[in-house]
């Protein structure tokens, strides 16, 4: 009689059924590996933890739960004890109600991911203040109309200036209106000759009182045509146009009258003494010391060498 697996009483007659039921019984085996019955119970293996038929606890290694679905489908994301809620994928509680998506916890608050809108008042952890880097800027940046107003700009000369020099600057109109030093050493010249001017231009100016168009009343000094007619020398232009007068140059050319009326009154002088016999002159104010500048360095250098050639 041949053998039936689970029925009582079967016996194995001959080698022949021996083989024939290890056979079957591999062929048993093969078909329950393949049908998995864990999978057929609906439970299957996850990383970490495993899934019960849509149920997860996905567990980390120290055993708290890292990621669990529940019954509607959504996947919650938890904080690192496993108790808190950081983030939830499925339909919106928090952030939208009625809306599908992803949502997270920022601080106390749930923000839908692809929603939220950030203000500077909500971003945090930004830094109190912000040290500037080195950059540049063209005049053109200032669209304001104004320029703030530099430090300084408001001190009386008497003032006690920081660090150990001062001077006077120029302004550029090139693309960044660049200041400059306003310098005369030898250093920065060359081809220096005299120039001697005729007294009488400096003489022909005349000093006036005048309105400035929409500034103020009672301005006094120099019309710049009429300084150009007669001491050129003393002009600035502004993009081609006479713009202003070099009031500091004014007196190198006063310089001119002074040397001329020096040299009459010491020709008149002369004439008088063979006039008057021991006619003298005011005796003149005793001279004083020359006194270094106040920003002069010590000990100084000594002065560069220079030639002035003939007018």
């Amino acid at each position: 009689m041949a053998w039936q697996p689970g029925l009582p009483g079967s016996q194995v007659s001959n080698d022949g059924d021996l083989m024939r039921m290890i056979q079957d019984l591999q062929r048993q085996g093969r078909e329950n590996a393949a049908a998995n019955i864990f999978t057929t119970m609906g439970i299957t293996p996850k990383p970490g933890g495993i899934d019960v038929a849509g149920f997860v606890d996905s567990l980390r290694i120290d055993g708290t739960v890292g990621v669990s679905m529940d019954a509607t489908g959504v996947f919650v994301v938890m904080d690192a004890t496993g108790t808190t809620p950081v983030a939830r994928f499925g339909p919106l509680d928090n952030s939208n109600p009625g809306q599908y998506g992803v949502e997270v916890l920022v601080g106390s608050t749930w923000v839908q991911i692809g929603a939220q809108t950030t203000t500077w008042a909500t971003v945090s952890g930004k830094p109190t203040t912000f040290p500037p880097s080195a950059h540049t800027h063209v005049g053109a940046d200032i669209t304001s109309g104004t320029v703030p107003q530099s430090d300084g700009s408001q001190y009386g000369w008497t003032n006690n200036v920081a660090g150990t020099t001062q001077y006077a600057v120029w302004v550029g109109n090139d693309g960044g209106f660049h200041f400059g030093r306003n310098v005369s050493s030898i250093r920065y010249k060359e081809n220096v000759r005299s120039h001697f001017t005729d007294p009488a231009n400096v003489l022909a100016l005349t000093p006036v009182l005048y309105d400035k168009i929409a500034g103020g009343p009672n301005e006094y000094g120099l019309i710049a045509e009429q300084v150009a007619e007669h001491c050129p020398e003393l002009i600035s232009w502004f993009e081609g146009n006479i713009d202003s007068v070099r009031y500091d140059l004014l007196s190198v050319q006063l310089l001119n009258v002074v040397k001329q009326q020096d040299a009459q009154i010491q020709a008149l002088t002369a004439a008088v003494q063979t006039l008057i016999p021991g006619f003298t002159l005011p005796a003149a104010s005793p001279a004083a010391a020359n006194v270094a500048a106040s920003m002069a360095p010590t000990p100084q250098p000594a002065p560069l060498a220079y030639t002035i050639q003939a007018q």
